[in-house]
């Protein structure tokens, strides 16, 4: 290769300057190529750690009566990403989760209750969803590069697992603007499973992302909300570089598809209703009129999702 620098005219020492000189440019050539890289792969793998209130009215029929809610955790990156929420603190688990040889089932339960009241060691019956729970919890998580989200979501039994493709939102972004936590956000509302839902996002952070299956707006979701005010999420904390990774998901749960989804949930619902009644109406020397669970036609008892349009 020298050969081919060697001029004949040149003397020995220009000769061998200027084949310096390549050997530099060649170096500092790769070296900025291979920063230019680093700097890129480190931005598409740098991850965020989003915390959110999750706020959802179990009923459709009513409204919400705080926008507490619940913790909800959102790390990812442009690749992955995982929303958790709903997840059971391991001081509740010691409370709340039995061992499977100590479980008790529903109606075993009831009928403990149904002793009390007539004994009147209580005078109102609350009745739980379910004692049995784990420590994964709910998680929406996403895979863009496959363009999937897999969603594992308790329902009153138990839990189930659906996938689908990321779903297409036709967001229409609008001219208003807010500041929130110091950040510009601009509004933008849209139609997605069943409900009318304004999102305040910004662009003030390098990251495009959103709670639950809120895809598809240039910017980090601040704030979303439902036009009936039953399902409203917004941003506490935002860390962004985090050292958090993004969880795996796991698929633990009954597989269900997103057709059978709305369906198994009400069914699980109606079920639940008819065991409670059943067992109602076999107890004596109690008034069951102010204890009998009343199902609203149209009402669905939990999830931001009431519709698959």
């Amino acid at each position: 290769m020298l050969n081919n620098f060697i001029n004949k005219d040149w003397g020995i020492t220009h000769n061998i300057k200027y084949y310096f000189n390549y050997l530099m440019a060649k170096q500092i050539l790769i070296f900025i190529i291979s920063i230019s890289f680093i700097q890129k792969l480190f931005s598409q793998t740098k991850n965020y750690k989003i915390v959110y209130r999750q706020c959802v009215q179990m009923d459709t029929l009513k409204i919400l009566g705080d926008t507490i809610g619940t913790e909800a955790i959102l790390i990812g990156n442009n690749s992955t990403s995982n929303y958790s929420f709903y997840k059971p603190k391991k001081d509740a688990l010691k409370k709340d989760t039995l061992k499977k040889d100590k479980q008790i089932s529903l109606e075993e339960s009831f009928a403990k209750l149904i002793e009390a009241k007539k004994e009147g060691q209580i005078t109102k019956l609350n009745i739980s969803s379910s004692t049995i729970t784990d420590t994964l919890g709910n998680m929406v998580f996403q895979n863009k590069a496959a363009d999937s989200i897999f969603v594992r979501e308790k329902m009153i039994n138990e839990y189930v697992v659906t996938a689908e493709k990321i779903p297409v939102i036709n967001w229409d972004i609008t001219n208003d603007t807010k500041i929130i936590k110091t950040y510009k956000c601009t509004k933008a509302i849209a139609h997605f499973r069943g409900r009318n839902y304004t999102a305040w996002f910004t662009t003030d952070i390098p990251i495009i992302a959103a709670p639950w299956k809120f895809n598809g707006l240039p910017g980090l979701v601040m704030d979303i909300y439902d036009s009936k005010n039953q399902v409203k999420i917004y941003v506490e904390s935002i860390e962004y570089p985090t050292s958090s990774m993004v969880s795996q998901f796991y698929p633990h749960g009954t597989k269900i598809s997103l057709n059978d989804y709305f369906a198994f949930r009400n069914n699980e619902l109606l079920k639940k209703m008819k065991s409670i009644e059943m067992m109602l109406n076999s107890q004596e020397g109690i008034d069951k009129t102010s204890l009998k669970p009343k199902i609203h036609m149209g009402s669905v008892l939990y999830g931001i999702e009431i519709s698959k349009d």
